[in-house]
């Protein structure tokens, strides 16, 4: 028995990675209690292709864990995604160490970053931040960038301050990864809609990337030379465009209808996904200067607008019946206001997308006060086709009645044949409750870099 024991201690590494490489995962963590060396296999790099880093300031354990990830596998993995509070600067800095050691790696295809706001907080003064984000962050996109075999995904998590480095990281990635990128996510979240940088971002940026089939891209470089760019002969096509609108200049060229009808024809299987951030003056004119019939329109997301735009709700059941799936429109409730039609005697027009609009699966209202009835209309017109309906209870007329309540729960519960209740506004971030209850950056960036998971 013991001549057993040390022969199964003692087996050659590479019998053992055999082994585990027919074993799932759970089936590898049993196997890993048998000693220390089939302990160590479980951790072994062939194993570990994709890691999630996670350098959380709350969490006071995850810094640690980090470092040691990032030391032992970091030059060996194929996928990487790096999640930080980027307001401690701790956080900050361990990830720069993460990238700093993914630079030296040639292996890896994906590259992910989720910081929890769109700034950077780091030491110092503006200048020596800003020295640090180029020399320790965006010095090794580049060296990864220049150094890696096969780069597929990079996405700069929405953040405002790495998007600025973008004209640096697209020349470099049209020089070394145009081959093989097919994922780009530079579109951002700004902390000043009224107050940002416009880049000299041309369009001939992105006339490398033949295989490109994911973009997110800010409003202010969307144009009709860019879609032009897209309708050429490549690999399949965009498979997903993310628009996000802030600002909106009187010089912009906006889209005609003429490009997006071209841009369908090259890009069959695209989906848009247009999404408005504090954005007070591109939202009036959403319906007039922004879309376009001809668009694929997918998914319409509207956060922290302080206004609701009841011209573009009706145009959804019109132009976008074949192709929405998805609305949010989303504000603080504090100030919450009525949805109603535009004349009277019309039918609500979220009644009206969700009876024309035959793929709508998700309706997000919040801060915006809305009819029970209504409700129940969308639930029945919609069914268990309907995979989210969410509004708060403060939001629905009349619905402090306790009847009413019991009434409402019961008939949309039906219709969507599962059980369903208003959201409790006391489990919403603060920032739904008062625009200065809390930073809307930790509800938007959630949702918007859910957006870019493909």
């Amino acid at each position: 028995m013991d001549t057993l024991q040390g022969c199964w201690e003692n087996l050659p590494s590479v019998i053992l990675l055999e082994i585990f490489s027919y074993l799932s995962h759970e089936e590898k963590i049993s196997a890993s209690s048998v000693c220390r060396q089939w302990r160590c296999t479980l951790f072994h790099s062939t194993f570990l292709q994709s890691i999630h880093f996670k350098a959380r300031g709350e969490d006071v354990n995850s810094l640690a864990r980090t470092r040691y990830l990032s030391s032992c596998f970091a030059k060996k993995l194929r996928n990487a995604i790096v999640s930080l509070d980027s307001l401690n600067p701790l956080c900050v800095r361990e990830v720069a160490r993460v990238l700093q050691k993914l630079s030296e790696n040639s292996f890896v295809r994906r590259l992910i970053l989720k910081p929890s706001h769109c700034r950077f907080e780091c030491p110092g003064s503006e200048r020596e931040q800003q020295h640090f984000i180029e020399r320790n962050i965006i010095s090794p996109l580049k060296t990864i960038i220049k150094h890696s075999r096969e780069l597929e995904a990079l996405s700069l998590g929405c953040s405002e301050e790495l998007a600025t480095y973008s004209c640096v990281l697209l020349n470099l990635l049209g020089r070394f990864q145009s081959r093989s990128l097919r994922q780009l996510h530079l579109a951002s979240v700004k902390d000043d809609p009224n107050n940002y940088i416009i880049l000299d971002l041309n369009y001939s940026f992105f006339q490398p990337f033949h295989m490109l089939q994911v973009l997110s891209i800010d409003y202010d470089y969307v144009s009709d030379g860019l879609l032009e760019v897209f309708t050429k002969p490549s690999n399949g096509g965009l498979k997903c465009l993310i628009i996000h609108v802030h600002g909106i200049t009187k010089h912009h060229p906006n889209t005609s209808n003429q490009a997006w009808s071209l841009f369908c024809q090259y890009n069959p299987q695209c989906e848009l996904r247009l999404t408005l951030i504090h954005s007070y003056d591109a939202v009036e004119v959403l319906h007039s200067d922004i879309l376009r019939s001809s668009m694929p329109l997918t998914h319409l997301k509207a956060f922290f607008c302080e206004q609701v735009n009841l011209a573009t709700l009706n145009l959804l059941s019109v132009w976008f019946y074949k192709t929405l799936r998805s609305v949010w429109w989303v504000d603080s409730c504090s100030s919450a206001l009525l949805i109603d039609a535009v004349d009277e005697g019309q039918p609500d027009p979220l009644v009206m997308a969700a009876w024309r609009c035959t793929h709508l699966e998700e309706l997000v209202l919040i801060g915006y006060r809305c009819y029970d009835a209504d409700l129940v209309a969308i639930a029945r017109l919609r069914g268990p086709k309907l995979k989210r309906l969410d509004v708060t209870e403060e939001d629905i007329v009349d619905f402090l009645e306790c009847e009413s309540f019991i009434d409402l729960q019961y008939e949309v519960s039906q219709a969507l044949k599962r059980s369903w209740q208003p959201l409790s506004l006391d489990k919403l971030d603060d920032v739904i409750h008062s625009p200065s209850a809390g930073d809307s950056d930790e509800f938007i960036l959630p949702v918007v870099l859910q957006d870019q998971d493909w």
